[in-house]
């Protein structure tokens, strides 16, 4: 039962990813990072699908590679980031220690961006 649910709740999460490919709002790296950890634990066969699909693969490969995230890739996803958290920063609340975690968890976000940069 419990293998069942993790497999329907990988699948949700590639779709979401997959979404996420479309949608400029819709995270795609950490759906598909949830749905290899659900898939690892429920069916290897749906890591395989997703670390082989072209469209898929190249999200989750640069994060598990030793190569790290490619610069250009790394910039749009920072600028994404902020662009989206800074908007619900002044748009979206008026509570200071809302205002405040988002920042936080920006910066945190940011900082293990940077560190996983392509050392080149």
């Amino acid at each position: 039962m419990i293998k069942r649910i993790y497999i329907i709740s990988a699948t949700i999460c590639v779709g979401l990813g997959l979404a996420g490919t479309f949608i400029p709002l819709l995270p795609t790296t950490p759906f598909l990072l949830l749905a290899i950890f659900l898939f690892m634990r429920s069916s290897k066969s749906g890591v395989k699908m997703i670390l082989r699909n072209k469209t898929l693969a190249p999200y989750v490969v640069s994060y598990f590679s030793k190569e790290g995230i490619p610069f250009n890739i790394l910039l749009r996803t920072i600028a994404l980031l902020w662009l989206t958290i800074g908007s619900c920063i002044l748009w979206a609340t008026d509570n200071i220690y809302v205002r405040l975690l988002l920042g936080a968890i920006a910066t945190g976000v940011t900082i293990h961006l940077v560190c996983k940069r392509k050392k080149s």
